[in-house]
């Protein structure tokens, strides 16, 4: 029986595939963001978010998205988790 799940949504223009920091990614597929460099797979098991980085490198790779980032509302992000109870409840 589990006591507990981690899940991670991963929302268009949330985190790059480039961003210095790192990334789950391997390639990146956008000829667009690609222009602002390589895929940035790390293994590393702790938050990198917190390291330092080039603020306006990043807010420029943003614009260069071909859609506005996908952000959820307050209703919508209540709307998913209340998805995952349900998966979770019929999973049992």
């Amino acid at each position: 029986m589990a006591i507990a799940y981690h899940v991670v949504c991963g929302l268009y223009g949330f985190w790059l595939p480039n961003d210095p920091r790192g990334s789950w990614s391997r390639f990146v597929a956008s000829a667009r963001l690609l222009a602002f460099g390589e895929a940035t797979k790390t293994a590393d098991r702790r938050s990198r978010a917190r390291l330092a980085h080039d603020g306006r490198l990043r807010r420029a790779a943003k614009q260069a998205l071909e859609e506005p980032p996908v952000c959820l509302s307050g209703r919508q992000a209540r709307a998913v988790g209340r998805g995952f109870a349900l998966a979770c409840a019929e999973g049992e």
